[in-house]
Parts: C-alpha cells; sequence; structure tokens
C-alpha cells in the first residue's frame, strides 16, 4: 500500500493532488486541521492500494476508452464524496460573519455542490471584512459574447438534445447582424437527425439575409473552410452527442480530420439535474472550449449549477437567454447579473 500525507492551505488544492499523484482509487485515511500564528493548514492522509504487478513504466499504459473513462469519472465522484464526508463536518458556518451566513445558506439551497461551498467558506474565512461579492466575484468568469474578440472565426454551438442550441444559433446570428450589419455570416446546420429544426434554422436564416448550408458528409467538412472564406463569421449548430461519445472523438470522426480552428461553446440549461448536467460537461469537454451559453434561464426555479459548472469546467459565462422569442432574449452577462440571478432570482434584462 503506498501511503502519502499531502498539506495546503486549501482543501480544494489537496484534493486535486491526491487525484493526479494517487489517481482515482486512493482512499482517504486522515484528515487534519490545524491553525498556526491565524493560518490554517489542512493535512489529508491518502493511500492507494497497489497490487505487487504494478509497475511505473509508460510503456504499459494503454489509452482510455470511453467506458475506461466513465469508471474513472465514477471512481474520483467516490473519492470526492469521502473527502467531503470528512471534511464537511470542519465547515462550522458559525464561523462566518451574519451576512456571509445568510448568502452561504442561499447558495446550499440553490444547489451549489459541497466541494464549491467547501471552497466558498475558505474565501469568507479568509476575508471577513471585505464585502461579499468582492469575494465571490472570482467564482464565475464572464466573457460578454458579443463584446469578445475571438481568435477564430469558427464557433461551435454543443449541448444536449433540448439545451436549445438552434435557437441560440440563430439568435446569436441575429443579434450579430444587428450589431455590426455589414458583417457577413454564415450559419451551419451540421445535425443531419434534424427535421423541423432543420427547416426552421434555413427559414430564418435565409429570411434575414444570412447565408446558410448544411453538413451531411465529411466532403461537406472538408470543404467548409474553403466556402467560409468570404465570410466574417461562421456559427455552427451541433447535434446532441449519440451514446457516450467524447466532443472532440465525434468532430475527428464526422469532419474525416477537416474540422478547421474554433471555438467551442457548451449550450446548458439549470433545467438538468447536477448528475445529468456533471455527465453531460464531461461528454462535451473539449481542447477547443471557450465558454458557456445558459439558456431558458426563465424556466429555471434556481441556478446553482451555474456556479457549479464554471467550477467544473473553469469556462466563462459568455451568453445568458431569456425567453421563447427569436429577438430581445439574448443578454450578454455581467459579473452582477450572475449573482443577482443566483441570490435574487432576478433575470437580467435581455437586449439583444
Amino acid at each position: 500500500m503506498q501511503v502519502k500525507t499531502f498539506t495546503g492551505t486549501s482543501t480544494k488544492d489537496i484534493m486535486a493532488r491526491i487525484k493526479d499523484e494517487l489517481g482515482p482509487e486512493a482512499i482517504i485515511l486522515s484528515n487534519q486541521k490545524q491553525v498556526h500564528k491565524g493560518v490554517t493548514r489542512y493535512e489529508i492522509m491518502a493511500a492507494l492500494d497497489m497490487p505487487p504487478a504494478a509497475k511505473s513504466s509508460t510503456e504499459n499504459i494503454m489509452p482510455l476508452g470511453g467506458d475506461d473513462a466513465t469508471c474513472l469519472r465514477e471512481e474520483w465522484t467516490k473519492l470526492r464524496k469521502q473527502l467531503m464526508a470528512v471534511l464537511k463536518p470542519q465547515m462550522d458556518i458559525g464561523l462566518l460573519t451574519p451576512r456571509q451566513q445568510l448568502v452561504f445558506e442561499y447558495m446550499e439551497r440553490e444547489g451549489v455542490k459541497e466541494d464549491v461551498l467547501l471552497d466558498l467558506w475558505e474565501k469568507f474565512r479568509r476575508a471577513p471584512e471585505a464585502p461579499t461579492l468582492s469575494v465571490m466575484k472570482d467564482m464565475v468568469g464572464v466573457s460578454p459574447w458579443l463584446d469578445t474578440n475571438w481568435t477564430h472565426k469558427f464557433h461551435l454551438l454543443a449541448g444536449p438534445f433540448g439545451s436549445g442550441k438552434t435557437c441560440t444559433t440563430l439568435r446569436l446570428a441575429l443579434a450579430m447582424k444587428k450589431m455590426r450589419p455589414k458583417a457577413r455570416i454564415l450559419v451551419v446546420n451540421a445535425d443531419r437527425s434534424q427535421g423541423k429544426g432543420r427547416l426552421y434554422l434555413r427559414h430564418y436564416t435565409e429570411l434575414s439575409g444570412l447565408s446558410y448550408r448544411e453538413l451531411d458528409n465529411s466532403a461537406h467538412w472538408e470543404s467548409l473552410e474553403r466556402d467560409a472564406q468570404a465570410h466574417d463569421l461562421v456559427l455552427l449548430d451541433l447535434p446532441g452527442l449519440p451514446g457516450r461519445q467524447n466532443l472532440d472523438t465525434w468532430l475527428q470522426d464526422v469532419s474525416g480530420g477537416n474540422l478547421p480552428a474554433c471555438h467551442v461553446h457548451l449550450v446548458l440549461s439549470p433545467l438538468f439535474g447536477s448528475s445529468q448536467m456533471d455527465m453531460f460537461v464531461s461528454r462535451l469537454r473539449s481542447d477547443s472550449a471557450a465558454s458557456i451559453i445558459w439558456t431558458k434561464l426563465d424556466e429555471a426555479c434556481n441556478y446553482g449549477e451555474i456556479i457549479n459548472q464554471a467550477n467544473n469546467t473553469g469556462l466563462p459565462v459568455s451568453l445568458f437567454s431569456v425567453g421563447p422569442d427569436l429577438k430581445n432574449t439574448l443578454v450578454q452577462p455581467k459579473d452582477q447579473d450572475v449573482w443577482r440571478l443566483l441570490l435574487r432570482h432576478e433575470l437580467p434584462e435581455a437586449t439583444n
């Protein structure tokens, strides 16, 4: 058995180190909290039961298949639960100021995960006199979509079935056209399975004076970059992933390796539960991921997943979608919009 002690000032960092060094099968043996000269440090002892034949040589390491990756995620989930079971009793909200306690309890009711709450608790403890929102502001990044100077012209909107990708693609194209009337915008439907959705996207795109095309095979993908040379912006509406496929793997398969340099934006809705959301996001992880677009905010009853997935992915929020109409339903979020939504359930006012 390999036993190792990890120390640090943040349990979140320690948890990440345990995962990196010992892997998802590590078991937490003990946890201690130490305070020295006003500085709190944590000491966590973890162990890994190594089989006799285990070797450290990289020549025996095989690439992870889809099932293997799923198993690793499940094991890490179990490890996280074990770690939180040890740490949660020490998360005494009585040590927070009354205002911090109020915010903390509200975030817990909103469905914010325990590991995120622990991070918030630590932030509050380190800054008892600081304004509450100033302590929390770094928990969710914001990059307004229309005002961001994106590196690539190709933008892929990816998300689960029913998250509103097609409507968001069209709304975004119309908002860009309104903001920059001379911009040459190409809307691309990459979902071969769409019926009415395909007709809907094509009808409104052409009606609005935008360019439109469909990707039905790898030959279409191969010519996409050449065909898009005359355009300033290309928006691709991707289908929901079949089975348990990973987004990058699926894109390489359908494009035949002809995927242009691009940004991927995750289109998510807080209507999905936490476990379901984690599964979606794990499959949508991409090296090209750039932001999260949150849709159907007007239909949701809580918004804790906005913080959970910001913590899970490290991606900023770039757009909010409020209401069923095509126009005047997109919001470029500001920091205060995120917290008004989470703490007051105050929907931001749509302007695009």
